[in-house]
């Protein structure tokens, strides 16, 4: 999986991750940016919301029991300026072999400008990382093309794959609550992800 920041995962798709790691997947998360601006305190150095946040999503990917986090720590606002990081992500799809590579829609309508960037870079990262002429020192390295076998987005406005939840959703909760730094400005963020997951389960046939 590669998402923008370090609570993106469980916010997106926390009771899916604990499905697939509760049925003995291997899940990573691929961290692009250190999430340094993710605070209206004026007074907070960006560093120390940097620290926190890495830590943070280190307990939380260890609560739905991913395998590993990698950081890429990229500047927060300037994905779409991060020059080398197709090649990281291709370099480290070919690493790790996914099967099902999960994503931001970068299609999605009033999407944060750095998650739309993540979403087209991991898109050209996956074509990178299949095709044998891309990049031919990465094969030098040991690093030999992969194609992985499914693509999915989240969150998006028109979802074509759902997963049903129910059984997970509480474990997504608790996950979620461990980006403490970043739940302290979302008032009632429960609620709005519980009633978001009951708006797109009826309207995908799950009552």
């Amino acid at each position: 999986m590669s998402w923008l920041i370090p609570d993106d995962p469980e916010l997106a798709c926390g009771g899916t991750i604990a499905k697939w790691t509760g049925q003995g997947d291997e899940v990573y998360y691929i961290i692009v940016s250190c999430g340094e601006k993710g605070t209206w305190d004026r007074d907070v150095s960006p560093f120390n919301v940097a620290e926190t946040r890495e830590k943070e999503a280190n307990e939380a990917a260890e609560y739905l029991g991913v395998k590993k986090v990698i950081f890429l720590r990229h500047p927060d606002g300037n994905i779409g300026l991060a020059n080398t990081l197709k090649l990281e992500i291709a370099a480290l799809i070919r690493k790790l072999k996914p099967h099902t590579i999960v994503t931001h829609d970068p299609w999605r309508r009033h999407f944060h400008p750095d998650h739309r960037a993540t979403g087209f870079i991991v898109i050209d990262a996956i074509t990178i990382a299949r095709d044998w002429h891309f990049y031919p020192f990465l094969r030098e390295i040991g690093l030999r093309p992969h194609r992985a076998k499914e693509l999915l987005f989240t969150p998006t406005d028109k979802p074509t794959f759902v997963n049903d939840v129910s059984d997970t959703f509480e474990i997504k909760i608790r996950a979620i609550r461990i980006h403490k730094s970043q739940l302290n400005q979302l008032p009632n963020w429960e609620k709005r992800i519980k009633k978001m997951a009951v708006d797109v389960g009826k309207t995908s046939g799950f009552e």
